[in-house]
Formats: structure tokens, sequence, C-alpha cells
């Protein structure tokens, strides 16, 4: 078997990331606009008690997005969520997507040849979701229905064009989990996979180790309601739960954390990474050096002095910390408490890394708004920080206002 050196894939993903930067900032560009990312028109309720590889295929965007309701948690529904749902008052179809960062450890094309191959004990997050096919088809496009089953029945993985594009990989090509290898069927359009990596059926989802159920897609009658649907979805879950809910249209990705880039979009702006979790704590990442060194840079910023971030986030931050300062309000910003960090999302062993990882997220004032607390962050900071592209954690399901996120490309012009 033809082995792949950590140089030469460095080298592929990093002109991958490159040629990819571009298409992405029109994507956003074009992207429909509509409510703030973090509110997604939805209802949020929080605890009660407070070598080539084959060739990626062009797919075009959905041309028939399906109006499904949408539901998701913090952590994943419980394991009885998926049948009690089905017979909630007013919902028609109903189908409840599982979801887990699964860790590639080769991929090859249609002829065999290796495509990717990390050097153990390194390995690819990849963000897989599975569903059962046949729940899942009415959420489909039509135009995508046939093949997307199809494929989803034969045991086969679906890729998402962008993933598609990342994986360099089609229909034919086959990823490897360790023992476990699943070939590609089909390429579709983002959306209609959830922006996930690889979509498969359950039946390959338990092999792989897909435990965690995460999101709901559900048609209802015509005169649901958003506060009806949420009655409907929070009697079946414990008490202590955070939960949001958002009616159809109400948000770009129709998936889990749907208010923030999903992990295809960051490794397209950020760079893929090889890792591997910490034997001590597999919530921390062991992380190639390779893509530190090419990636994370520490340079002194405005008001915050020396910070390592991702390259590619510098122009935005510096930009934001500088209209801080222009502002007046350089005294709002107390303490600096970090960019890079080599860990997963709220340190789960099964969530995808956090854009910390990527060194694409800053944590500011982190003693008074520690995670979970009621946000104390100085509007016009925040306010500064979005018009930069940022999203701020003030305004996710569970409030994490020391953080701010990459989510657009900075402004052509201040």
């Amino acid at each position: 078997m033809t082995r792949v050196t950590r140089a030469q894939v460095r080298r592929r993903r990093t002109f991958t990331a490159l040629m990819s930067v571009s298409v992405l900032a029109l994507i956003v560009i074009f992207w429909p606009k509509g409510p703030s990312a973090q509110v997604d028109a939805s209802s949020t309720t929080a605890p009660i008690a407070a070598t080539t590889g084959s060739p990626a295929v062009s797919v075009a965007p959905s041309s028939q997005p399906v109006p499904a309701w949408l539901a998701w948690m913090s952590g994943g529904f419980p394991p009885t969520f998926r049948d009690r749902i089905r017979s909630a008052d007013g919902l028609t179809q109903t189908v409840v997507v599982a979801g887990d960062t699964r860790w590639m450890t080769a991929s090859h094309d249609p002829s065999g040849d290796v495509v990717d191959q990390p050097t153990p004990p390194y390995k690819i997050p990849i963000d897989a979701f599975a569903v059962d096919p046949a729940e899942y088809a009415p959420f489909l496009p039509v135009d995508e229905r046939d093949a997307i089953v199809t494929a989803l029945s034969a045991g086969q993985a679906v890729l998402g064009q962008t993933s598609s594009e990342l994986r360099r990989l089609g229909p034919g090509g086959s990823i490897s989990f360790g023992d476990v290898t699943v070939q590609v069927g089909a390429v579709a359009p983002d959306d209609v996979v959830g922006w996930s990596e690889m979509l498969v059926s359950r039946d390959v989802g338990r092999q792989l180790g897909i435990t965690d159920e995460r999101y709901l897609l559900a048609f209802a009658d015509p005169g649901m309601t958003l506060p009806r649907f949420t009655n409907d979805v929070r009697p079946l879950l414990p008490p202590d739960s955070y939960l949001r809910t958002v009616r159809p249209g109400g948000t770009p990705f129709v998936r889990v954390a749907s208010g923030v880039n999903p992990p295809v979009v960051m490794k397209k702006v950020f760079g893929e990474f090889d890792a591997y979790p910490r034997a001590d704590d597999p919530a921390y990442l062991n992380m190639d050096p390779a893509w530190y060194d090419a990636h994370i840079q520490t340079r002194t910023v405005p008001l915050l002095g020396a910070v390592a971030c991702n390259v590619q986030l510098f122009p935005s931050l510096i930009g934001a910390l500088t209209d801080v300062q222009a502002a007046g309000l350089e005294g709002a910003i107390h303490v600096y408490s970090g960019c890079y960090a080599a860990r997963t999302v709220a340190r789960s062993t099964t969530a995808p890394p956090s854009n910390h990882a990527y060194g694409a997220a800053i944590d500011i004032n982190a003693p008074e708004n520690p995670y979970g607390s009621t946000p104390t962050m100085n509007r016009g900071v925040v306010k500064i920080f979005e018009h930069w592209g940022f999203d701020w954690g003030g305004t996710f399901l569970i409030p994490d206002g020391m953080h701010f996120e990459y989510r657009t490309p900075p402004p052509t012009s201040a």
C-alpha cells in the first residue's frame, strides 16, 4: 500500500484550504440573510433551576429546501426521545439524527490508492451523523432523495459537498475508522446532510460508535407555532436540560448547534488537523506539530498583548480590538483569557473539536463572564466584534459571555 507522508498531507491540505477560502467567502456573502445566528428565530429554554484522490464531485446547492422544524439540546436527547417524540401532538413526521465525532485513520480512492493516512497515533476528526434512511427520506429534496436513500440503505456513506472537496473523495472512495471501512455511495449538498462531513445509516453508525441523539427534524400541522412545538418537545426531556427549537427557515444550519459554523466550515477556513485524544483526558487533544507550526502564531494585538491564535483570525481580531480602542471602550476589556486551546466542545469526548482548537475563538473577561452565567460583556464591545465577523457566546444556548468565535470573513472595509 502506498503511504502518504505527513509533509505530503500537510502540503495538500494547505493548498486546499487556501483555494477554498475565497469560495467560502462568496458562500457567506450570498448566504440568505435572517435573524441573528445564535437567536435563530428560535425558542431557547434553559434549565428550570437556572496520491491523487478521486475527484471531488461538483454538486449544486439544494434547490428544494425542506421546511422542517428543528430541535436540539445541549449534550444530546435521552435514548427514549426518538420513540416518544413520534406521538407528539401536532407533529406529522419526525426523524432524530444521531451524531458524534469519529476519528478517521485512512481514506482511499476507488482504485484503492491512499488519499489520506495520518501517521499513527494521529487521526482526523470527522463530524459524522447517522439516520434511519426511511425516516430521513421525507426530509430530503425530491431530486436528491433516491440517491441518498439508496446509498444509506446499502450501508454506504453520503458526503456533503464541502466534505467531498476536503476529503478529495467521491462515490467509490472509502473512509476507514480503525477496523471499520465505509464506502462512499453519494455526494449531496451540504444542507441536505445537515452540514455533516459524513452521513450513514443507523446500522453503520452503531458499528462506528455513533450513539448520541443530536437533533430532531419534524413536519407539523399547518397551525403549528414555535411555543407549541417547544411544548411538544420539552416534556420529553430532563427538567434541567437546555433546549433550542427553531421554526422552518429560522437558521442557515439545520442541525445541532444550529447557530454556529459546522466543523466542516471551520476546516475549510482554518485548516484541517490531525490529532488524537489524550490518554489522561480524552477531551483534550494532542495536535499534529506540523499543523500547529503552520497555523498557530503568537502575535501582539491591541489591548490584549501577546495572543496565540490561528493566523487566519488575526485580521478580524486586530480590526475588532482597534475599533474597541477607537470607540473609547478599552476599559471594558479587563482580562485576556485565551485563544488557542486543543480541546473539544464543552470538554465532551464525543463532541467535535472546539473552535479554540482551530485557534479561531478568543475568551475575554472570563472571571466576570463564567460559562453558564448571565453575561456582563459590554454591548458596545459585542457590537464591534460582531461587525468584524465574530459570534458572541452570550447568545449561545448555554451562555458563554467571555467567548467570541469566527462566523464570517472580516468586512472589506471597516
